[in-house]
């Protein structure tokens, strides 16, 4: 298990490492990130669905990153955070696609339309377990739909998809992470198997109806995707949740030799002391999590150039 000295350890090798790479990377990137898009997505159950989009610069070598905020919560928190990853060095570099949502029944995401006109209100403090469930069927599968338009217009690359998630959304994206891992492989058109690594900040073992022991019972998950797992120590239930998390992982993924962990090493848990937990942990100053995270999204995605692949029929 990697504690936080260790964690810091690896990650200022991979900061290095990342570095020794940026100058060609940045004297390619010669336009500034576009600016933010406000989106309405509609999810197949009639949810309108509010989302905020970070466009990349790159085109088809764009990675794309989802951000899924924590329960009652909205899209906003990630304001700061979802600049700060689309452009992870010098403003006129390279970017990376962001977008953040507001899931089901919180923020501008409240209001679910039938076919037959009437409409129902969605609060989050009276959502049930179904539409907790319908986050990752729906609200997940919207934002896919997007994604897909994007890809195919070359704007980014969906095979290397990175989702976010804090608390309630950490569920949400390693459930959605199983669909998606789940999607049968066709001869003509590749249609799941995209995401790439997940970015858990303080999950929820077992969260109304979306337990996590569940999604990591998937091949794919478990085995090929890259996890980043952090938590606050002082609060023993966001421990004790982390901990299962980890032990559920880490026989699919043992720690490499020394000398290979810039390749190879694809599990990372950091505990911080505090009791903060969530979106407030992920973007507090004292802890300055971004480094981190732009570094393991390098190391685990960008550097490993998966292909572009076009979905059209």
């Amino acid at each position: 298990m990697t504690d936080s000295g260790c964690f810091k350890w690896i990650v200022l090798g991979l900061l290095g490492w990342v570095v020794a790479g940026a100058s060609t990377a940045s004297a390619q990137g010669s336009f500034r990130a576009p600016p933010p898009e406000e989106l309405k997505l509609t999810t197949l159950d009639g949810v309108k669905l509010a989302a905020t989009y970070y466009p990349s610069n790159l085109g088809r070598e764009a990675v794309p990153i989802v951000l899924l905020h924590d329960f009652k919560e909205s899209r906003t928190v990630f304001n700061s955070l979802a600049k700060a990853l689309q452009s992870p060095g010098d403003e006129s570099g390279d970017s990376r696609a962001v977008i953040t949502v507001d899931l089901r029944g919180h923020g501008e995401s409240t209001v679910q339309a039938s076919g037959n006109g009437q409409t129902r209100d969605l609060e989050a403090s009276r959502l049930r377990a179904r539409d907790f469930e319908a986050m990752y069927l729906q609200d997940m599968e919207a934002v896919r739909r997007f994604l897909v338009e994007e890809n195919d217009a070359g704007q980014l690359n969906l095979n290397s998809l990175c989702l976010l998630g804090a608390g309630m959304g950490a569920n949400v994206a390693t459930y959605w992470a199983a669909k998606d891992w789940s999607t049968p492989r066709l001869a003509t058109l590749k249609q799941g198997q995209d995401v790439k690594s997940l970015i858990l900040v303080s999950p929820e073992w077992k969260f109304n109806g979306l337990p996590l022991l569940i999604p990591l019972r998937q091949p794919g998950v478990r085995q090929e995707i890259s996890f980043f797992i952090v938590y606050g120590d002082q609060a023993s239930k966001a421990k004790k949740d982390a901990k299962n998390l980890h032990k559920n992982l880490v026989r699919f993924h043992p720690d490499p030799p020394r000398d290979k962990e810039k390749e190879l090493k694809d599990l990372f848990m950091i505990k911080l002391p505090t009791k903060l937990q969530g979106t407030t942990l992920l973007t507090s100053r004292e802890f300055k999590m971004v480094p981190y995270l732009n570094t393991f999204i390098d190391a685990r995605i960008t550097r490993k150039r998966f292909q572009w692949v076009s979905r059209e029929h």
